[in-house]
């Protein structure tokens, strides 16, 4: 083999080297690569949850949102996330929880998995208005679990509540409550949802009604004069009644003359107060205040006066237009049983 040979040999061997140590190193670097992404795609505790939330719902269109992160009885660290989604038309929030593994995967990569079924139940209270259906995760609890508490208002009912998952999905209703949903996570052993209820729309188109009627029917008895044995039902139960017919017969009346030809009322305006619950001592029930304002439209009377100047001796009447005054009444409602009844109502005279 001459040198020229020997040449273009050495040569070749130099370039086939190269080539190896580059493909050794692609596949090194794919390995590597590998390696990274299956120990990196469980590290990160979103990723997980959403691939746990994918398999086990199957929706592919949500908005997710982080939620605390804390720590378990074991000492792992566990990460909250609550997914939004659309189901049957109606919007539905799913809270998944997260637990950070005690081993890391290759030894480098830390790893999340769904929380077991159970490794979160706690024992604790749950306190709600009385009268109202509660359902933990869509069962009603057990009767025995109601706990007797000297403390507690009557107007109100705790549940003692063991094992149960702080995820667990909560509903409570019931007149005159909208109706109420979430979980019963809290960051302490008891959960008391009384001052998250609101009023319902239905509760106060039903107490706005109410009051308008009593309204009508008491101007309708004075005006008629029928006194107030002939109030309605509604008054069955309010204490002042007597006394709230007598003013407004002593707003109307004047020496036993009535001071107007009619009276009408429009533009109801409903303002409610918070909700109340009763004294240790007092029955169970839920109160509401409710301020009504309206326009109170009425024509006076004609007034017979006598003339200023002697030489007259008959009488002329004087007219005085038609008026629109702002009033407001006060009622306080109850709800026993399901029930509305009017306990106080404050009416204002016309005049």
């Amino acid at each position: 083999m001459d040198n020229n040979q020997q040449y273009k040999w050495r040569q070749r061997k130099k370039r086939n080297t190269r080539i190896t140590i580059w493909i050794i190193l692609v596949i090194l670097a794919a390995a590597g690569g590998t390696f990274a992404y299956e120990g990196m795609k469980e590290s990160n505790p979103l990723n997980v949850a959403k691939k746990y939330f994918k398999d086990a719902v199957g929706a592919e269109e949500y908005t997710v949102e982080t939620g605390d992160r804390s720590l378990n009885k074991q000492n792992q660290f566990v990460q909250n996330y609550t997914f939004t989604y659309t189901a049957d038309g109606k919007e539905v929030r799913q809270s998944v929880n997260m637990v950070q593994q005690n081993e890391k995967k290759y030894g480098l990569f830390e790893q999340w998995a769904m929380e077991a079924a159970g490794a979160s139940a706690v024992d604790m209270e749950l306190i709600v208005p009385a009268g109202t259906q509660v359902l933990i995760d869509s069962r009603v609890p057990d009767q025995a679990s109601i706990k007797e508490d000297e403390d507690l208002s009557p107007g109100a009912v705790c549940y003692q509540l063991s094992g149960v998952e702080p995820t667990a999905k909560l509903q409570i209703n019931g007149l005159p409550f909208e109706s109420y949903e979430g979980t019963l996570e809290t960051s302490g052993t008891v959960l008391d949802v009384r001052n998250q209820m609101k009023v319902s729309d239905n509760a106060k188109v039903q107490m706005e009604e109410i009051a308008k009627t009593m309204i009508n029917d008491l101007y309708t008895n004075v005006l008629n004069e029928e006194g107030e044995e002939a109030l309605g039902d509604q008054f069955a139960q309010v204490p002042n009644k007597s006394n709230l017919y007598r003013a407004i017969s002593e707003n109307l009346f004047r020496d036993g003359q009535l001071q107007v030809n009619s009276i009408s009322f429009e533009g109801f305006q409903a303002e409610f107060g918070d909700i109340y619950y009763p004294g240790k001592d007092e029955e169970s029930f839920v109160g509401i205040e409710m301020k009504l304002s309206y326009t109170c439209n009425y024509e006076r009377a004609a007034q017979e006066t006598e003339a200023e100047q002697e030489e007259e001796s008959e009488t002329e009447t004087e007219n005085a237009a038609d008026t629109s005054v702002q009033k407001e009444a006060t009622f306080y409602f109850r709800y026993q049983d399901g029930n509305c009844v009017v306990t106080s109502a404050e009416v204002p005279g016309v005049l």
